[in-house]
């Protein structure tokens, strides 16, 4: 049986989680995994993760009219990326996590450092042609074997220059199919009992109320301080995580 402790700890991760995503875009897996995984492990952070993560980027990922467009223009970063996660959540599923769980803490590290300096990768212009499929890949494994699916796929979306209707839904897309190809594989390996499935209901609805507000937030409060105050803290995370792990 759930413990009242359980509960609402999983309840204010992803109310905080859907708040971040709220105000920026994204953030909800980021975050939740982020907190959850010092807390019961990163297989559970990622069990717990996944159906608040499907629910909340549904809306995200039709919410334009642009889906065969943006497939044309990126299957060649989609397609890799998809098969890489599959590959990778498979590894995630059968084996130890310490050293995934540590690279979970360089990730989430990195991607802080890279918001906080506004670093970007440069325009690739005619180098997308191979540059994509190689994105794809890299970023296809570090989400199957983390959970966390936004770098460095987020970061070269930037790159590409897409317009921000365009880049919101195409980050809802890829959070969609990566959480549901990485609760296809937990399910087939029996890593999503129902005391992972309730708590990730519950992780629902408080990450839509997270969202709610964090949209409130957005119109009140500049998102460049949001989203600096949002990345030192997450920095300050991925240190901790890593050493947790490395010290277990």
């Amino acid at each position: 049986m759930t413990s009242v402790e359980t509960l609402v700890a999983v309840m204010l991760v992803f109310f905080l989680a859907g708040t971040v995503k709220g105000v920026v875009g994204f953030g909800l897996p980021l975050v939740s995994i982020s907190l959850l995984t010092p807390l019961y492990g990163l297989v559970d952070a990622v069990g717990l993760m996944l159906i608040p993560a499907i629910v909340t980027n549904f809306w995200q990922a039709v919410s334009g009219d642009r889906l065969a467009a943006l497939w044309r223009r990126l299957w060649t970063l989609l397609a890799p990326a998809m098969v890489f996660t599959w590959l990778a959540a498979n590894v995630l599923a059968q084996v130890d996590t310490r050293w995934f769980t540590v690279l979970l803490g360089i990730v989430i590290f990195t991607y802080s450092l890279a918001g906080l300096t506004s670093w970007q990768l440069p325009e690739p212009g005619r180098r997308e042609k191979w540059l994509s499929p190689v994105i794809g890949i890299i970023s296809g494994v570090l989400t199957g074997l983390t959970g966390v699916a936004v770098f460095p796929f987020v970061t070269y979306l930037h790159a590409i220059r897409l317009d921000w209707q365009a880049l919101f839904q195409v980050m809802g897309v890829w959070f969609l199919v990566a959480s549901s190809i990485i609760a296809f594989v937990f399910a087939r390996h029996d890593l999503l009992p129902w005391s992972i499935v309730s708590l990730g209901i519950t992780g629902v609805v408080t990450g839509l109320v997270g969202m709610v507000l964090g949209q409130m937030i957005r119109k009140r409060l500049s998102e460049q301080v949001f989203r600096q105050v949002f990345f030192a803290g997450l920095a300050l995370v991925g240190i901790y995580v890593t050493i947790r792990a490395l010290w277990a």
